[in-house]
């Protein structure tokens, strides 16, 4: 028989909620996720799950690869699974109202994430500095930017040291529970050094969580520096860019135009030449095939042809005698 401290276990037909791409099981008095059913429906991308008694996501929520919309809000969600960045087709996450003090840093493997609600949860000073107030939906798309670039520009050392310290808060909880319940046996020195035992353990966890508060609250304004000053210099080198490849355009135009005008010059007085010399051949060195070649020209231009050939055979004949003759017969 369960105890009666026990939360009985809600069983949800999760066919019954499945709709196109979504399912939703909000209100469903839920203490744990069944996961496995979920992901026997490969076409759920949108999961709602809010309004239930979460304490946590279980082991193998992270499987569930497919999501694009998840809401988590109204439960009591303590911390994230640590593989959670795993679900990198999300786009749109609720956690509004829940108990979370800080996110893992596998949060930097989720590019998509467009918008994040962490409304109404206990986050540390320095969580809560990065991810702001979330009040409006324009202020959950910057959360959800501020959170992951954060997260993916997080040091392996401050991630170790974020571990240690959630493992040790989980683990002081436990302890403070069952020293709570626990009654002293022994006399009044041996209750001392046991209650230092927790004290000592719960400084270290603060210690350990104040580290990486301080580490948080640096890196944003580091990131945020390197992003400036990457973007000025971004912009400088791509109008530098800009401004040679137009005065390249221009001096190629430049240069494909005057070697067309060279070469159509050349041409030009090249064929000039040759008709000069054919002309030449034809009309003094052999007359027959002038006249062989004006009975080819058609009537009505043959007069007009033969009489401007003759007036230029007779300058050429002139030219030619000119200057031929020695200058003393001039």
């Amino acid at each position: 028989m369960p105890k009666p401290g026990d939360k009985a276990k809600v069983k949800v037909n999760v066919k019954e909620r499945v709709v196109d791409e979504s399912c939703d099981l909000s209100l469903s008095e839920l203490s744990e996720i069944p996961v496995r059913e979920i992901a026997s429906f490969k076409r759920v991308t949108v999961l709602d799950l809010s309004s239930n008694r979460l304490a946590s996501l279980g082991k193998n929520f992270s499987i569930l690869t497919r999501l694009v919309r998840l809401d988590l809000s109204k439960n009591q969600i303590k911390f994230l699974p640590e593989d959670f960045g795993q679900l990198e087709q999300l786009r749109h996450l609720d956690l509004y109202n829940n108990c979370l003090e800080h996110l893992p840093i596998s949060f930097g493997q989720l590019r998509r994430l467009r918008y994040l609600d962490l409304k109404g949860n206990p986050l540390t000073p320095a969580w809560e500095k990065i991810v702001g107030c979330c009040s409006t939906q324009k202020d959950c798309q910057q959360a959800a930017k501020n959170t992951v670039s954060i997260c993916a520009n997080y040091k392996p050392e401050f991630i170790e040291r974020e571990r240690l310290a959630a493992q040790e808060s989980q683990k002081m909880a436990g302890a403070g529970d069952s020293s709570a319940n626990a009654v002293p046996t022994n006399g009044g020195a041996a209750g001392g050094k046991k209650s230092t035992k927790p004290n000592n353990k719960k400084a270290k966890a603060k210690k350990l969580a104040g580290g990486g508060d301080n580490e948080l609250t640096i890196k944003p304004v580091n990131v945020a520096g390197s992003g400036g000053t990457a973007t000025a210099l971004g912009s400088k080198s791509f109008q530098k860019n800009n401004q040679k490849k137009k005065n390249s355009k221009g001096d190629s135009w430049l240069n494909l135009l005057s070697r067309a005008a060279l070469s159509s010059l050349v041409t030009f007085l090249v064929l000039f030449i040759i008709n000069l010399l054919i002309i030449y051949m034809i009309m003094f060195k052999n007359p027959d095939i002038a006249d062989k070649l004006v009975e080819y020209i058609p009537h009505q231009y043959r007069d007009w042809i033969l009489t401007k050939t003759e007036f230029f055979r007779l300058r050429v004949t002139d030219w030619i005698s000119e200057f031929r003759t020695p200058p003393e017969e001039h």
